[in-house]
């Protein structure tokens, strides 16, 4: 199933619309947000459930463009990124070791342990005992 966002074809803020299905049975609101007046940024509004979507675009809002489809967002599973493997500095234990060991292999001056760990990681080692 995709997301798919709305924009609002208005000048306004924000905006909501109730849409009825299932013959009256059921009401749903839209609501369109975070447009800008000044900016003529338009308000939008993002949908997930298809069953939404097809009423919106049902709509008569939608057919006489008040309401127009922005994009698409395919929901395709996004692999997760590798993990970064780092070396592992078992002999630094403390804030003091590692400002030094970082001072000593890249010469670079950093003030606490928290900067020697994040410098050291981008590097690619760690500190597991700090």
């Amino acid at each position: 199933m995709a997301t798919k966002i709305y924009k609002l074809n208005q000048n306004k803020n924000s905006a909501i619309f109730p849409l009825y299905a299932n013959d009256g049975k059921m009401k749903v609101d839209y609501t369109f947000k975070d447009g800008n007046q000044l900016t003529r940024q338009p308000a939008r509004c993002t949908l997930r459930g298809k069953f939404y979507q097809d009423l919106l675009e049902s709509s008569a809002l939608f057919k006489s463009g008040v309401i127009s489809l922005e994009r698409t967002i395919s929901d395709a599973k996004v692999e997760a990124p590798e993990k970064k493997s780092f070396k592992n500095i078992e002999g630094v234990n403390t804030a003091r070791e590692a400002i030094e060991f970082v001072l000593n292999t890249w010469a670079v001056k950093v003030t606490t342990g928290k900067q020697a760990k994040e410098f050291a990681n981008k590097q690619g080692y760690d500190f597991p005992n700090l």
